[in-house]
């Protein structure tokens, strides 16, 4: 019985005659041992579905393995950096390698029994696949790559309630004792399901690693007769003092909306938001990328909060929720 599906081929069980003919009938593509894809198949998949199948193959043909790491973020649909074809087929396994080694395309993962034993089988267009779960794979990506990557996973797990706070503890406990466990218990602490944007995922954590206090996130503002006036990404309604991530195509004509109208929208929104009393820090691309908004943001806070104004309750109500968790949580 064939192990894959869609446009893959299994030659795995056929004679080696049976191979040939097949593998003659049209031009083929390897993408495992025993695994191919027709080269017209291939070149119609965008660079989504060749990482899947690419990542269903490898994963089929080697079956002491699970897939981990960003091979497992992309069968999640989990947002990472970069073309999703462009990244090496992680693989974990226990005592499979000390861990982090690289043969050909492939990156080979150590994982624990308990680990191995919580993967989940994934099913695909290409075939089923057991795989890290989204909990456990957040925190193996901020312990093997960055605290941003695992931390943006595990905010978009939650908002898509692919995972829960609790299954994110569960497999912090059963990490304990790996190596990276602390970026692994900050990942846990830093997730929350109210991030919008993988960009809000990654101002969070610059927002921590500053040491600012956690903000509320996703908080509407109303004007005194209770009309609504803006909703921040984040807010200290202790000092009335918020920011938010602008995307690129705020100002750009982003969702049909003529350029000149959007900076003009933009600009009396901000008028309201400071005739409330409230100071908004505005990030952008560039300033995130640099450093330079996390550096504004930390210096605005601590001048805001010297004045120690907070905000009306009847001005603001929060539609999210904490940040990240305050200290002495996740426990792992």
């Amino acid at each position: 019985m064939t192990r894959v599906g869609g446009p893959l081929v299994d030659i795995s069980g056929m004679s080696e005659w049976e191979a040939r003919q097949k593998l003659r009938q049209a031009r083929h593509i390897k993408l495992a041992k025993g695994i191919y894809i027709g080269e017209g198949d291939w070149s119609r998949l965008d660079s989504a579905a060749r990482a899947t199948a690419q990542i269903v193959a490898s994963g089929i043909a080697t079956p002491a393995t699970v897939v981990a790491g960003r091979s497992a973020a992309i069968l999640h649909d989990l947002p990472l950096v970069g073309r999703l074809d462009h990244h090496a087929v992680e693989l974990g396994g226990y005592r499979a390698t000390k861990g982090g080694r690289r043969r050909h395309d492939h990156v080979y993962r150590n994982l624990s029994p308990a680990q191995v034993g919580e993967a989940k089988t994934v099913t695909t267009p290409y075939g089923d696949v057991p795989a890290t779960t989204p909990a456990a794979t957040g925190l193996d990506l901020a312990r093997w790559y960055e605290l941003s990557l695992g931390v943006r996973c595990l905010d978009r797990a939650l908002a898509r309630k692919a995972t829960t706070a609790a299954d994110i503890d569960t497999a912090l406990k059963l990490a304990h004792g790996c190596s990276g466990i602390q970026a692994m218990r900050n990942a846990a602490r830093l997730a929350s399901p109210w991030s919008e944007s993988p960009r809000e995922s990654d101002m969070k954590v610059a927002m921590w690693a500053a040491g600012l206090p956690p903000p509320l996130q996703q908080v509407n503002l109303y004007d005194a007769s209770g009309g609504f006036v803006a909703r921040l990404d984040f807010f200290w309604p202790d000092i009335g003092f918020g920011t938010e991530y602008d995307g690129q195509g705020k100002l750009a004509g982003e969702f049909g909306v003529p350029v000149a109208v959007a900076a003009r929208q933009d600009v009396e929104r901000q008028h309201r938001i400071s005739n409330l009393g409230v100071s908004n820090f505005r990030v952008d691309h560039r300033s995130a990328r640099t450093g330079a908004a996390m550096r504004g943001v930390a210096a605005m806070y601590r001048r805001v909060a010297a004045r120690g104004v907070p905000l009306d309750p009847a001005l603001w109500k929060c539609v999210g929720g904490p940040a990240w968790r305050p200290p002495g949580f996740p426990r792992g």
